[in-house]
This record gives structure tokens, sequence and C-alpha cells, in this order.
């Protein structure tokens, strides 16, 4: 492994080139009679000798101080931006910022060379692109000088930092389910901002379907001409709680764990956006959502769900998956429980469930009922694919 660590921190293009020219040439000399190839080897070898000191004097001479490291956080498939602050002590004629020793899923595109003259600061910024979900640790932030020939360089450790990748949500056009059937009545007020606002006005937006017609701002009407609504702060933990349960109970249930977040991340931010969500719980577990922060308190938690193994599962590990949901405390509010099965819990007033076992079919609920709504997750993954930016219905 250090041997793969400084094959990429230390050789540029040019250095990978050489050092494969070496063994190429070694390997060939192996041949009767082909001599040649160790001519080429003698002096492949004596060249990466003398980069050793250039690269010792490189280093030497290139003083500079390193800090302030930010990482942008992004979602899943997104390009993040790593940026750093190089505080140049000496004149650096070639500098450039990577990270390295990351996760497989994450790729870095380093920074292009920079000058920097003495005395200078300059924010250098990498990017990394991403390919899942998860909280991801950066082991080595490198501001890189490469040595005067190009073949090697010097990637000095300039700090760690961490990367969130959030889960792409599944955005909803639409959320009849949660309202309907005699366990609807329970999450119904919530959706009415007037039945759930504080008493400090925060601001103006667009009016929605079923906002309370005193609380239309007129000024607002009368000069763009469509209707918007006065926005007060939401009362805190007024709001319906919702509970992801990422137990599975079996290897097809665990390779739907991630399209389960996606899921989970739409209903989040659909009810965010209307100020219906109180509180938030993965398992057992409560998550503290931060009130105002556009909910990336609530996106923060689901990068940081563990991946599923797709191990197999002992006997113990699926009868902890059939166990209920028991919270320190009790809700106070309607409870909405996302998950791969479903399960009976009086705890729970409505449970949207991914059916794991179901071919792929043109309806995208499979089946519902007043408390359980089961959908396609075959029919979900392949709209997921075809476009990230499309709006479903539940």
């Amino acid at each position: 492994m250090r041997l793969y660590y400084l094959w990429q921190e230390a050789f540029t293009p040019v250095g990978h080139a050489v050092a494969a020219l070496l063994f190429f040439s070694m390997f060939a000399g192996v041949v009767p009679g082909f001599w040649a190839a160790w001519i080429f080897c003698g002096l492949d070898f004596m060249y990466i000798l003398a980069l050793v000191p250039s690269l010792f004097m490189t280093a030497r001479k290139s003083k500079f101080k390193a800090d302030d490291i930010v990482v942008r956080h992004v979602y899943e498939g997104e390009t993040a931006d790593v940026s750093l602050h190089v505080h140049a002590v000496d004149k650096l004629n070639a500098v450039s910022l990577g990270c390295f020793r990351m996760d497989p899923s994450l790729t870095c595109v380093e920074s292009g060379l920079v000058s920097i003259a003495a005395g200078e600061i300059a924010e250098l910024r990498c990017e990394i692109r991403t390919k899942k979900r998860g909280a991801f640790i950066i082991p080595k932030v490198s501001v890189i000088v490469p040595e005067i020939n190009g073949a090697l360089r010097y990637a000095s450790n300039s700090g760690k930092a961490e990367l969130l990748v959030f889960p792409c949500p599944l955005r909803l056009s639409a959320f009849p389910f949660l309202t309907s059937g005699a366990s609807g009545i329970v999450f119904a007020p919530l959706l009415m901002p007037s039945l759930t606002r504080g008493m400090d006005f925060v601001g103006v937006r667009e009016y929605r379907e079923g906002d309370s017609l005193r609380d239309l701002h007129h000024k607002a009407f009368a000069r763009y001409g469509k209707p918007f609504t006065k926005e007060f702060e939401t009362e805190r933990g007024a709001g319906a709680i919702l509970v992801l349960d990422v137990a599975a109970r079996n290897l097809r249930e665990k390779s739907s764990v991630e399209m389960l977040i996606r899921l989970a991340a739409g209903i989040g931010l659909w009810l965010l956006e209307r100020h219906a969500l109180g509180r938030f719980f993965i398992g057992d577990d409560e998550i503290s959502l931060v009130q105002g922060d556009g909910g990336e308190s609530f996106l923060d938690a689901l990068a940081r769900i563990p991946a599923a193994s797709l191990l197999p599962s002992h006997g113990s590990n699926a009868q902890n998956a059939q166990k209920r949901w028991s919270p320190a405390a009790r809700p106070l509010g309607p409870v909405l429980r996302v998950g791969l099965f479903a399960t009976e819990d009086p705890l729970v007033h409505k449970q949207v469930v991914l059916d794991s076992h179901s071919s792929a079919t043109d309806e995208l609920k499979s089946s519902a009922s007043d408390d359980v709504l089961t959908v396609n997750v075959k029919l979900l993954e392949r709209t997921f694919e075809t476009s990230r930016e499309t709006e479903v219905s539940l």
C-alpha cells in the first residue's frame, strides 16, 4: 500500500513513464541476445538517481504555510471543491493542490500549476468527483511542488478534511397518501400553516395550495400579479415525526437501502418546505434538526448512515430487523415511517414501504391502504436513473 501511495503522490505522468520504462527494460533484458534493453535500463536508472537530489533541493527551497481547508459538500454524482490558502515564504515557481488516500469512489482532479511570489497568499482549489452517498474522510490534502525536471514532485501533508456527499433526493410533486384515509386526519392540520405557525413574521413566499386566505400578502399580489403568502416562524417541535428504518432482513432488501434513503430525503425535504417536519429519527436515534438551515442538518444525518453490508445476515440480525420502533421519549405528533417492510406498531400512523420483491411495472404504487403505501422499487430506480430531476407523486 505504501508503494501505491508513493506511485500516486511522488510521481508525475513523466515519472510514471520513466519508471514504467525501467521495469520494461529489465524484463526485456531477460530475452537472450537482447542486450540493448540493459543499456536503456542503465540509462533510465541513472536518470532516476539524479532525480533524488533534485527533489530534495526543490523541497528545501520551497517554503510555505498552508491553512484554512474548506470543503464544499455536494449531492451524490456532483463535483465537490476543496480550497486551501497558501502563504509563500519563498517564491514558488510552480505549485498545485491535490487530495490523496481517499475512498475509491472519489476521484481527485488536481488544480493547475500556479506561481506565487514570496510573501503573497494564494487560494488553491481542486475538485473531487463523487459517485455515491456517504461521509468521507480526506486523509491527505496536499500542496504539490514538482521538482525542476518534472518527473517527481513533493506532496506535503497540509491536513485532513471531511467531505459529506448527500443522497440525491427523489423529489415529490404531491403526497396525497399522507392525508388520505382515517389516519390522514392527524397529518392534514400540519400542512395548514395557519394552525402551526408562530407569532414572528419572517418573510413572503409564493402561494401554495392549502394556504389560508387570511395570510395572503396583498401588496406583493398587487405588485407581481400572482398570490403570495406571509410566512411565520414555525413553533419548535410542532409537526410530523419522520422515522427512517434502514433495517433489512435479506440481501435483496439490503440492495434497496440507498433508494430508500433517497426516498426518505425527498419526503423529508417536502415536509421541511411546508414547515411540517417536527422531529426526525433514524431507527430509535433522534436527529437534532437545526431550524432555518434549509434541511442541511437533515441531509447531513442521511449522508452519515453507514452503507449497507451485502454480507449474509445471521439469525440474530434478522430478529433485530423485526423489532418495533422504541424511541426514548414517546412522540406527541403523528408518525410517518419509511422502511423496507411494514411493521405493526401502535406508535406509527402511516408507513411508506419499498417493495423489493416485485418486478418493474407501469405502476409506481404497487398497493396502498389507509396506513401503508407500497412503492415499486424497481420502477423507482428506473425513474431515478432516467432523470434525477423527475418528480413523483406518492
